[in-house]
């Protein structure tokens, strides 16, 4: 859990502090009235509202830096107030918004307000420019609005599928199951970095579903709950009940059958970040290794 703390030094708005989970999305609306210098700020599914004190107006000619801060106009920048974070679908208005459209907005739910914001990411390359460390994606709605967000991790050494169920089990995580088209393709997008590097272990990697032999249907590992996606280019390998997904070049993104007992690449979905121990022998050897 991450403690957070929305202030403005400069003008005294200090708005309140929370808990928040990382790796999630926050949907964050900020609503300011210059004439009743009353703000109010919607935050997922928490509400701060208060009085501030500070100019009448913004004036123009400034300049907008996003996730950085900057000790000077311009300037001043260190990698030590950088964010580290996704920013999306970034909004500035002329208006005071209403609380109904900033709960919509808080609320994923498709906004279409008038005027159109002064500044959006609508035409990023030609109204932002990019400094340092940044990637660019297309995300949509459903994407910022998931219950839950989840990153993956590849291990270099090819397991079974019961050894990776434990090796992930261990560590926090779980085998991925995708339930759509979308979530099998983001997790091409995760493999294809490593595709280059795969020896014949990695041409295929286990999936965290299994088949049900009278029925044909398939469940998730560790619930037991049905998957009603399917995504099997031809049904190889019958009489095995694992899935696995293809990274090669004629059956890429497909799913066959493997046999559980097959070593195969693993890769680990985390919907948290996960604190291990790491013994005080193999911390050493970590350190030396460093040093030399």
């Amino acid at each position: 859990m991450q403690s957070v703390v929305v202030e403005a030094e400069k003008y005294s708005l200090t708005t309140g502090k929370g808990s928040y989970t990382l790796l999630g999305w926050w949907r964050f609306c900020y609503l300011h009235s210059f004439e009743t210098k009353q703000h109010t700020i919607y935050w997922n599914d928490k509400v701060f509202s208060g009085t501030s004190e500070g100019p009448e107006m913004v004036r123009g000619g400034g300049l907008l830096v996003i996730g950085q801060d900057q000790d000077r106009m311009g300037g001043g920048y260190t990698f030590s107030q950088s964010l580290n974070a996704v920013v999306a679908d970034l909004r500035l208005y002329n208006r005071t918004l209403t609380n109904s459209e900033a709960l919509d907005f808080v609320s994923c739910k498709e906004t279409h307000l008038d005027p159109q914001p002064l500044v959006s990411f609508s035409d990023f390359k030609n109204n932002w420019k990019i400094e340092g460390s940044v990637n660019i994606e297309d995300l949509n709605l459903a994407d910022i609005c998931q219950k839950e967000s989840s990153f993956l991790i590849m291990f270099p050494e090819a397991w079974s599928f019961s050894q990776a169920v434990a090796m992930c089990n261990n560590v926090g995580g779980s085998l991925p199951v995708p339930i759509s088209a979308r979530e099998n393709e983001q997790i091409l997008s995760f493999l294809n970095p490593y595709i280059p590097y795969l020896d014949a272990h990695g041409y295929s990697i286990a999936l965290g579903m299994l088949k049900e032999y009278e029925t044909h249907s398939h469940y998730h590992y560790k619930s037991g709950e049905n998957i009603t996606y399917s995504n099997f280019l031809y049904r190889r390998d019958e009489d095995s009940n694992c899935v696995a997904i293809a990274v090669t070049e004629d059956d890429y993104g497909y799913w066959y059958y493997s046999k559980c007992d097959l070593e195969l690449c693993t890769i680990c979905n985390f919907t948290s970040v996960t604190h291990l121990k790491v013994s005080k022998q193999f911390y050493k050897l970590i350190y030396s290794t460093i040093k030399t």
